[in-house]
């Protein structure tokens, strides 16, 4: 009872339970929609997005701007013409620029104008030439490169008329004081070979384009610094492009560029417009690293534009590491802080450029806090919503719980009051609810209906023809009620001890279901044997139901009903003459073993055993004595197989036996001797007093060796009963699966060969015979081809017709398909038509008239050119032949494979053949065989003698062919020839040679 309490829950708890569980699928939906609808990350990636399209339009605007500050391709050509000019009029020689003042002075004031030109037209805050011939790794670092070097500290605004805004940094002084320009304050005449803006500006393009010996054009070394730079004597750092200055004939004599301070490459790069309160950085630099890698290197910082100036001497102090994330863009950690890095690559240069692997790049930087913030935002206000609604929900389910599970616990208490007085008379009060007040109605009216259907069972209980008993066992109170014949239908006596409690009358009812046998029915309920005093059997049915804490029980006497069913199925199971199983009950029984409990099978065997000598005894002493003969067997059956052996007589004279469990195959042999033994010793009085001995033969099967599928054991146990049956009676024999299947292959033949017949599937390829002096086709013969993989052999073929008493239908396909098949080939022009057909025939086989008549009616054209060839494997039959020979048949005679088998002098002497072909076991090998030579001579000699023509069948190599020409045959056949094949084949060139040659030689 306690335990059966802890179980179940008040109506208060089941209402809070509901109602939670209500609100947190709301709870769960909400957040699977959030979930789903991906919020936070919609957010986070329109924040990425609007980043990447603001650093995309800044990418494209710098890629523009850097684009047309090198583009230097115009000054270069104008620069390069005056240079050439100035050469060719000998006022300067290019060779040695650097060395000779007077020469590059003249340059630079002949280019000084254009290049200011130039820069006014560029946003660009220098531009600057400098000229050198010589290899600068081979130059000293204290040496001199002359330049010209002038910078626009505000190339945005509006130039003066005078060039006061500009400022000298690099230039000889004569050019100084000739231009009007003001001197910076870190104003030099000449650069040095060791300066860092020489190295960074000058050296990498001037070396480039020298060693190259100029081979490109100088637009395609131009190259821009990949570090700021900061000119000696100055501290703004800049960045420049450069491009060399090549003459036509490939002289390198200097280097020309632009510049861009690094303060106003900055406002080039304005970080405020990367949202997020100025958070951002603009980073110009260049990587050697593929952009399609998970973690990028900058080997140099080209600029920085941002709010924070440590943070760019940072970014610029070292290379810096950047690896993908998520969105497929970068992130970089820098002063304990994220940053979220947006990268878009600038095309500066060529493909096939010398610098084309610095690939510069222009990345966009945000603190990840500030560009994920949003989000992060509005993630917190949708959990404290979540929050807040948890709790209030919480709470009024509460109160709802409460006020909806008042009225039910008072009802519930009420009704708990009437059960424990026992009371038949119900009476409850109102709640103010009305599902729950006509629930207290209901209850009132189910009382008074029960009390009345209780009392009219009982009335016909007492009633009723079959003797009916039940019980009822109350758990919550430990009551027990049972009728007064319960405990005899049972079988207990009177004087026995009652069960009074609930736990003792189930520890009886357990006790009573160990002790007494039982089987249970399809609706559940077991029906009892049970033994009464006097030893008299009676069968009871019992069903209990169980409802809460209570269990109903109903037993009926079902004695009659059960001896009936028993016997039905016993008719039904066992065969009548030899009480041993019948056929259904021996498959069901074998059927179930194999199938639920295999693990007992162990080492089995099916055994079948026929009866010999049934018809004899039932044909000479009558079917009396027959069934006993039978009856003797079954009871020699039950009396010796061991117990647990399925055994059965299935029909007639036929019984199968299952020995199963055993440790190995020697056990059951041991067994199936014993019984064999004691069947043998059995025997039937016969009316004259003799005895007539009982005889068995039987075929086993072996589990699992020969199968584990039951119907193949039987197959095979009626397999090798049945070959013991045809070999002699009297004993048993195991089943051999290399006989078996050799009957099986022959069936399976059998089978195929008949229908072939049926559906006269024979096809026939044609074999050129060709004349032995020109080497021309004379005839073909018809060969058999059976395409059926049993039944690829002719002479298996000939083997089963003539068991199967078919050589008539084999013949009659044979000379219609051969004579079709030559028809369509000359119908078609792949054969000439006037060819001798020869044509296989059976020696005792000719067509009837009917069908002869057929054959000339469809193939009348063709009769002048048959040969019909007799062939070895059946004798001569004379009538036959003389049908063959008659006028009207119009055919010639061909002699087949003579010198082997029935085909020998007498067979040439009857038949008086018009063409003889040599067998292939003479021909092969002839060419070093004397006998051989000397059988083919003496049957040429013979046959010329009575005009018949000799052919060499089986012709497959050179030699032999030459030989049987030298023993003058008239025709020849063979591989070596020709292959038979549907549609004939040319014969061998070389064979053909050969022929000619020898008929000539002859």
């Amino acid at each position: 009872m306690k335990a059966n309490t802890k179980k179940e829950k008040s109506i208060f708890r089941t209402i809070l339970a509901a109602m939670l569980l209500v609100l947190g699928i709301e709870i769960l939906l909400l957040v699977a929609a959030l979930g789903i609808s991906h919020v936070s990350t919609q957010l986070n990636q329109n924040a990425v997005d609007i980043l990447e399209k603001q650093v995309d339009n800044r990418q494209s605007y710098l890629e523009n701007l850097l684009t047309a500050n090198e583009e230097l391709s115009s000054l270069a050509e104008r620069i390069n013409n005056t240079a050439q000019e100035l050469v060719d009029s000998g006022q300067i020689r290019i060779g040695d620029i650097e060395k000779n003042k007077e020469d590059y002075l003249l340059l630079m004031k002949s280019i000084s104008e254009r290049m200011l030109n130039n820069m006014r037209r560029k946003s660009v805050t220098g531009i600057y030439v400098a000229f050198n011939t010589e290899d600068l790794d081979q130059r000293s670092p204290e040496d001199t490169i002359p330049a010209l070097y002038i910078r626009d500290l505000d190339p945005d605004s509006l130039p003066p008329e005078k060039n006061t805004d500009l400022l000298m940094e690099r230039s000889p002084v004569e050019l100084v004081k000739s231009m009007g320009i003001s001197t910076d304050k870190g104003w030099k005449s000449q650069m040095f070979v060791s300066d860092e803006s020489t190295q960074k500006i000058i050296y990498p393009v001037f070396q480039e384009a020298f060693k190259d010996q100029g081979r490109l054009d100088a637009a395609d070394y131009g190259h821009w610094t990949t570090e700021d730079y900061i000119l000696d004597g100055d501290n703004r750092s800049a960045i420049a492009y450069s491009t060399p200055l090549i003459l036509s004939d490939g002289t390198v004599y200097g280097v020309l560029g632009t510049e861009m301070l690094t303060e106003y490459l900055k406002v080039q790069m304005p970080y405020e417009e990367l949202q997020n309160q100025s958070a951002g950085i603009y980073i110009l630099a260049y990587t050697k690293s593929s952009l399609k890698n998970d973690e990028i290197v900058l080997e140099g910082v080209c600029g920085v534009s941002g709010e924070n100036s440590s943070m760019e001497k940072e970014l610029q102090s070292e290379k810096l590491k950047l690896k993908k994330n998520q969105y497929g863009d970068y992130q970089l950690k820098l002063n304990e802080k994220k940053y979220y890095m947006t990268l878009k690559p600038l095309q500066l240069y060529n493909r096939n450029a010398p610098f084309f692997d610095e690939q510069w790049i222009l990345i966009g930087a945000v603190d990840t806090g500030q560009l994920f913030s949003f989000s992060w935002h509005v993630i917190k206000m949708l959990a404290m919503t979540v929050f807040l609604t948890v709790l209030v929900g919480v709470l009024s389910s509460l109160v709802i719980s409460l006020r909806l599970a008042r009225p039910v616990r008072k009802l519930s208490g009420e009704v708990e009051a009437v059960q424990k007085n026992n009371s038949t008379s119900l009476q409850f009060s109102d709640t103010g609810i009305r599902e729950l007040d006509q629930f207290a109605d209901a209850i009132i009216q189910m009382n008074q209906d029960m009390i009345t259907i209780s009392t009219k069972f009982l009335r016909i209980m007492e009633m009723a023809s079959v003797e009916l008993g039940g019980f009822e066992v109350r758990m919550d109170n430990e009551s027990v009620y049972v009728t007064d014949n319960f405990f005899s239908m049972l079988g207990v006596e009177e004087s026995s001890e009652k069960p009074v409690t609930g736990k003792q009358f189930v520890e009886f009812l357990k006790n009573f279901d160990r002790s007494c046998s039982y089987t249970v029915g399809s609706d559940g309920a077991k029906v009892y044997c049970v033994e009464h005093a006097g030893g008299e059997i009676r069968y009871v049915r019992m069903e209990i139901k169980t409802e809460s804490d209570r269990r109903i029980g109903l037993v009926e006497d079902v004695t009659k009903v059960t001896r009936e069913r028993m016997n039905i199925e016993h008719e039904r199971d066992y065969d009548t003459l030899t009480g041993l199983y019948n056929r259904r009950a021996f498959q069901w029984e074998s059927e179930a073993l194999f199938r639920e409990h295999p693990e007992k099978l162990k080492t089995a065997a099916f055994v079948m055993i026929d009866m010999d000598n049934l018809k004899y005894t039932n044909d000479n002493f009558g079917h009396d004595f027959g069934d006993r003969y039978i009856h003797e067997a079954g009871r020699g059956f039950a009396e010796y197989v061991p117990e647990g052996t399925l055994c059965s007589r299935i029909s007639g004279d036929e019984f199968n036996l299952l020995f199963y469990g055993y440790d190995s195959k020697e056990e059951i042999r041991n067994v199936i001797a014993e019984v064999k033994a004691a069947i043998d010793r059995k025997f039937v009085l016969l009316p004259s007093g003799r005895k007539l001995r009982l005889s068995i033969s039987g075929g086993i099967a072996w589990y699992p060796e020969n199968s584990t599928d039951l119907k193949l054991l039987k197959k095979y146990a009626d397999f090798a009963m049945y070959q013991v049956k045809r070999s002699g009676k009297g004993h048993f024999q195991e089943f051999d699966l290399e006989v078996y299947d050799r009957s099986a292959n022959e069936t399976e033949k059998r089978k195929q060969f008949l229908q072939l017949i049926r559906k006269e599937e024979l096809t026939y390829y044609y074999q050129p015979i060709v004349s032995a002096i020109t080497g021309k086709v004379i005839a073909l013969e018809a060969l058999m081809r059976v395409e059926i993989p049993l039944l690829r052999s002719p002479e298996d073929v000939l083997r089963l017709a003539k068991e199967e008493r078919c050589l008539h239908e084999l013949e009659r396909i044979t000379f219609f398909r051969a004579a079709e098949g030559y028809c369509i080939l000359r119908d078609n022009g792949e054969v000439r038509g006037d060819e001798l057909l020869f044509i296989n025939s059976i020696a005792s086989q000719n067509l009837t008239d009917e069908e002869s008549r057929e054959f000339r009616l469809r193939y009348g054209e063709l009769q002048s050119q048959l040969v019909i060839e007799i062939t070895e494997q059946e004798t001569l039959d004379q009538e036959a032949m003389e049908k063959k020979n008659a006028p009207e048949f119009w055919g010639a005679i061909a002699l087949d494979d003579y010198g082997t088998g029935y085909n020998s002098e007498k067979c040439l002497l009857t038949l008086s053949p018009q063409y003889v072909k040599v067998d292939i076991a003479i021909i092969r090998d002839i060419d070093t065989d004397a006998d051989k030579q000397q059988i083919v001579s003496n049957i040429v000699e013979y046959a010329h003698q009575r005009g018949m023509y000799i052919i060499a069948e089986g012709v497959e190599t050179k030699e032999e062919l030459e030989k049987v020409l030298e023993l003058k045959v008239d025709l020849l056949q063979g591989y070596y020839l020709a292959r038979p094949a549907a549609v004939p084949q040319e014969v061998n060139p070389d064979a053909v040679k050969i022929i000619r040659e020898k008929s000539r030689e002859i």
